[in-house]
């Protein structure tokens, strides 16, 4: 496998089957964590309208998706910053804080360590462990290393292992550590089954060393759009904001952001669709000779594939059933025979598991 694969993602089959040595097909793209449902339907209804939008200028910093966060969580405006998606902010923090020593979670999404090499700064890895399911790790495990440096990178549910960090353990940390940053990303807490239980969004008062960064692109299947925010105090958020260039959130979607507001019939049905379906997925796998998942508290699931040494025995197979899954040996600590999977319909995930059966069965 080529080793140059640090910033590859999912959602791209078509390069998939290109390195598979496949014909071009329709595939079914389990590799992306977007709501299984679509684009919700409010979107849809308004979408020719939007066409003329593209005629006016957007708001220099996003004021849609800023006023979406006020109606829909609450906040005050001077602590959001809207992004074109929440990587924007990701990689925008690190520079405008001047961080220099970073503590990364391994393995976690690519793009915290990318953020933090571009802002010049050393990483401080700390590693989770498949042996203990990829839990969190202990305290005093990031206490040492928030000691030597000056902030910590955190996905919340953390991608691609499904890892929940308590509410109380970061807090702690910020509270221990008052002069490091917390950067934690919030892009699929909306998935987990009790969100408000976990989510640092709506803290308050909010600690000034915390900063949330959120997504709307994955929970409402609308990543072309690139809709986010990052949340924090205010000071900090009026900081970021003198070093975020402006326009970087178009005009469409910030009138899609408005209308999301209005979504709550779609919000309650995913939460529903996905609290029944990764429960059945996870029990399902385990039963499946060949594979050993890890337990999803998202809308993915990560597992690794055990009868042969090679991955791609796997993932040629479900390729050529037109089933693209995520490869995750590009995650450190991944690398041996590690993937994950989205939660999606039921139909789609039976088809998926029905599969997964008859492949292992051809190698045991």
């Amino acid at each position: 496998m080529p080793m140059d694969r640090e910033h590859i993602h999912g959602g791209d089959p078509e390069r998939e089957l290109k390195r598979l040595g496949l014909a071009p097909r329709q595939v079914l793209d389990f590799s992306v964590n977007v709501s299984p449902l679509g684009v919700p339907q409010e979107i849809k209804a308004i979408w020719n309208d939007l066409f003329r939008e593209i005629e006016s200028y957007p708001t220099v910093d996003g004021q849609g998706v800023t006023h979406y966060y006020e109606k829909r969580f609450g906040l005050d405006a001077a602590r959001i910053l809207a992004g074109n998606g929440s990587t924007e902010s990701i990689y925008l923090a690190p520079r405008a804080l001047g961080l220099r020593k970073v503590v990364v979670i391994n393995p976690s999404f690519y793009d915290y360590t990318r953020a933090s090499l571009a802002a010049g700064a050393e990483l401080i890895p700390v590693e989770l462990k498949a042996t203990d399911g990829f839990a969190p790790p202990d305290f005093s495990v990031l206490e040492r290393a928030l000691a030597i440096s000056d902030g910590l990178f955190v996905g919340n549910p953390n991608n691609p292992t499904g890892t929940v960090f308590p509410r109380k353990l970061l807090l702690d940390l910020a509270t221990t550590f008052p002069s490091k940053w917390l950067l934690v990303d919030e892009a699929f807490v909306q998935f987990l089954d009790q969100p408000h239980a976990i989510s640092l969004l709506k803290e308050q008062p909010p600690p000034v060393n915390i900063l949330v960064f959120h997504s709307l692109t994955k929970f409402f299947a609308l990543p072309g759009l690139r809709l986010g925010a990052v949340v924090g105090h205010p000071d900090i958020i009026s900081r970021l904001r003198q070093l975020k260039e402006p326009w970087s959130v178009n005009r469409i979607a910030e009138k899609v952001a408005m209308t999301l507001i209005d979504c709550a019939d779609y919000e309650e049905k995913l939460a529903n669709l996905i609290r029944r379906e990764r429960p059945r997925v996870f029990a399902r796998l385990k039963k499946i000779a060949g594979f050993q998942p890890f337990e999803p508290a998202a809308n993915f699931l990560l597992a690794r594939w055990t009868p042969t040494a090679e991955l791609d025995d796997f993932l040629l197979f479900m390729m050529r059933s037109g089933i693209h899954l995520r490869d995750c040996r590009n995650f450190p600590g991944l690398e041996d025979n590690f993937f994950r999977m989205a939660i999606r319909q039921p139909e789609e995930n039976d088809r998926v598991l029905s599969l997964m059966q008859n492949c292992a069965a051809q190698f045991l």
